[in-house]
């Protein structure tokens, strides 16, 4: 309120130069809008992302990099993703776990052979996707969701079910916004 009064005195005051008033007047939008700029940058948690079982088409230690990867591309501006150096748990984390789904006729399929992660795989297989978070060491809430993949790092229906995990944990009608709100979360189409 001081500062719309003195502001509006300075505007008023004749001996005012134009470059001087123009400076005036950026200076205080400048800091109207700068609380809620450190507002943002300091709500932003760091998770770290760690993938507790493999996937084909990657190496263990690969698949980390590649999940924070994919899931900053949604640009949840709560959230920043580290992929975990180690096998240490951090307090603030999403741990992603991969099983692979027996196949129609009931039963898993065994290859004989090994193949190389960094190929890719042409069969498509049946998954569950787990990603659990954790904040401040403590569970908070876990998405599991069924897709389809081949696996590796191009593969674009493992990228989508990827995202579609992370909206579906940490997105704004995720479920970690329904327990910390108390509404349970909306279906989205």
């Amino acid at each position: 309120m001081a500062l719309t009064f003195r502001l509006r005195r300075m505007i008023d005051d004749s001996r005012l130069a134009p470059p001087r008033l123009a400076l005036i007047v950026w200076c205080a939008l400048a800091v109207s809008f700068m609380p809620n700029a450190l507002a943002t940058a300091v709500a932003s948690t760091a998770l770290k992302v760690e993938a507790s079982d493999g996937l084909p088409g990657f190496h263990r230690n690969d698949l980390p990099s590649y999940l924070a990867a994919h899931m900053a591309k949604l640009g949840l501006t709560d959230w920043r993703f580290e992929p975990a150096a180690d096998n240490s748990s951090a307090l603030d984390r999403v741990e992603w776990r991969f099983k692979l789904n027996p196949y129609a006729g009931g039963e898993v399929r065994r290859f004989v052979g090994t193949q190389s992660p960094e190929r890719s795989v042409d069969v498509h297989r049946p998954i569950t996707i787990e990603a659990r978070l954790y904040l401040d060491g403590q569970y908070q809430t876990l998405v599991e969701k069924q897709a389809i993949i081949r696996g590796g790092a191009n593969d674009s229906d493992l990228a989508a079910a990827v995202a579609s995990v992370t909206q579906d944990l940490l997105g704004p009608l995720g479920a970690y916004r329904a327990i910390d709100t108390g509404q349970p979360p909306a279906h989205r189409p």
